[in-house]
Order: C-alpha cells, then structure tokens, then sequence
C-alpha cells in the first residue's frame, strides 16, 4: 500500500503558518510511529514549492520553524529521504492527469491516478481547506485532454493525520517475502490459480523487493478483473474486453506474448506444469521494467475455465 501527498491541494489556504506547520508535525509523528507510513508515504520533490500560506510556500515556512531540531527533521524527509514519487514514477503512455480541470499530472495526486488506473492500492493525503477543498473522496480523476478523454478513476483520499494512521494500521503487515507474496495473492485473487512461483529456482535466488511485490500484485489483479468479467460461457463481456484494450493492445501494453524466435528458442523453459499435471506453454507474460521481472500466465484462455492459471514470477526467461 502507498500513500501520496497531494500537493495539488496546498493552495495558500493556511492564512496562519503555524497551523500548517503543525500539520505538518503530525505527519513528521505519524512516520515515527508508524513504519509503513515512513516507508510509502511518498512526495513529490516540488512539494515544497508549493504555496501553503498567502505568499509563503512550504519551504519557507519550514525555513521559520524555530525548533532546529524538527526543521532538520523536516529537511530530511522533504529534502532528502523521501520516499519522493519521482525515485519510483510509473510510466503512463497518455501522461495527462486532471482533476476538475486542473493538471494534476506531475503532483502526487496524478501518480496515484496513475497507480489506481493500473490496478494498484494506494490513497493520496490531502490538505483541506482552500478554493478548491479536498476534505473530500475519492478524488474523481480525469485521464487525457479534455477533448479527447481516455477514462475516469476514483482515488480514495485521506485528509486527517489520524485517518491516514488508522489506514496505515488497518492494512496489516507488510509482504516481506515471495511466499508470502503467493500467500497474499491467492487470498485476494479468487479468479487466478497461483502456482508455487516462490518455489522456482530462478525467483528464490532473488532477493525479495517491495517495487516488484507491488508490480506484480497489480498485474494479477488485472488478470483477476479480466477473469471476473468473462461470462459463464467463457465470452468476454465488458469488463474483460476493458481490460484486454487498455493493458493487452498497443506499443507500451503491460501483457504481451514472446516473439516466434524466442518461442522456439526458449519453448522447454516457457513450459510450464500445471496444478492438473498437464503441460502448458506460456509466453504470454505480464512486463515488470524494474530488474527486468515477468509474469507468465497461459493465455488464451479456454472456453470452460474459471482461474487463470500463473506459472511463473522472476527474471526475464529470454535474457538467460
């Protein structure tokens, strides 16, 4: 789970700094107590160019905090530690973001847009009060130009500290390891048969990464949606047929199949067993850009199945 500051929502409102300011100390309080908070609440690095009191952005308002102690502490976190949103930027084809006709795109809020369109949990923290109040949600976020709209996402939205910690808590301990990730994915993904992916050599000699965790935890729940929206007679109605245009088609599709060389070339380690024993190939496989990770999966799917079966999680198979 990730958390976003929306720095979209700072917007001068706090005609008193100090009120900011101590907004800001209840964050700093919740990263102390709270370690998946410290670990993915995420800014962007122009977070403090941003205007939180009439003429005073974020960084000048840090710059009076008299405390040196707790002005280092924020330095450190929005200066320096992070996690920022641009260490970790999903890449977006149509990179448009807007929010009641406002370009969120580059802010925290349009990272999370991005991360909701790609299937993924995440919330953003928002500051209320101000012209436009964001003491709201979901957010309802437009994706591409306003004369040519590419589809609409719901981002759930934060904007009390305490929220935002009994959030943290209520989503239980953190993935920590390639079973548990399989642990985690065949509770939550009733539609999807997950093999024993942390039991093959060439993922257990990897070391486990929350990035690629997340990664391919969004992968299955497409596959999962995918699977929940074909009909009884195995027809893909219009769920399934979304997500076969959105993620399946195009230069930059998330899911694709091995070219024909790599096909022949490397058939014998595409080959997979499945849970019935019976033999499958799958060069179909869903891209993880980070450490070059891929998802294989047998595709297509018969008629009369029910879960997709996933063979495999780890290193690309055609790189070895």
């Amino acid at each position: 789970m990730r958390w976003y500051v929306n720095d979209a929502s700072l917007q001068g409102q706090y005609g008193d700094p100090s009120v900011f300011e101590q907004t800001l100390r209840e964050l700093l309080s919740a990263r102390t107590r709270v370690s998946a908070i410290k670990k993915d609440l995420r800014s962007t690095r122009a977070l403090q160019n941003a205007t939180a009191s009439p003429g005073l952005t974020v960084r000048q308002i840090l710059q009076r905090v008299r405390d040196r102690d707790l002005r280092s502490a924020f330095h450190s976190w929005l200066d320096r530690t992070g996690p920022f949103v641009e260490d970790d930027r999903l890449d977006e084809q149509d990179d448009y973001f807007e929010f009641e006709g406002v370009d969120v795109t580059s802010t925290g809020l349009g990272e999370a847009a991005r991360r909701t369109k790609n299937g993924e949990d995440c919330a953003t923290f928002s500051f209320p009060g101000g012209p436009r109040d964001f003491a709201r949600g979901p957010l309802a976020i437009d994706h591409g130009l306003s004369e040519d709209r590419l589809g609409g996402y719901a981002v759930h939205n934060l904007w009390r500290v305490d929220r935002l910690i009994d959030h943290a808590l209520s989503c239980g301990p953190g993935i920590r390891s390639w079973s548990e990730l399989v642990d985690h994915a065949r509770t939550k993904y009733r539609y999807l048969d997950i093999l024993g992916l942390h039991e093959h050599d060439l993922l257990a000699r990897e070391p486990f990464e929350a990035s690629i965790r997340d990664r391919s935890l969004a992968l299955m729940g497409l596959l999962d949606a995918y699977m929940a929206g074909r009909r009884k007679d195995g027809s893909e109605g219009p769920g399934a047929r979304s997500v076969i245009e959105t993620h399946f088609t195009g230069e930059r599709a998330l899911f694709t199949g091995e070219s024909a060389t790599n096909e022949r070339l490397f058939e014998a380690e595409m080959t997979f067993t499945r849970a019935d024993g019976v033999k499958c190939f799958a060069p179909w496989h869903g891209k993880i850009s980070h450490r070059f990770f891929r998802l294989h999966f047998e595709w297509p799917v018969p008629p009369q199945t029910t879960r997709l079966t996933v063979f495999y999680l780890g290193p690309k198979i055609t790189k070895r």
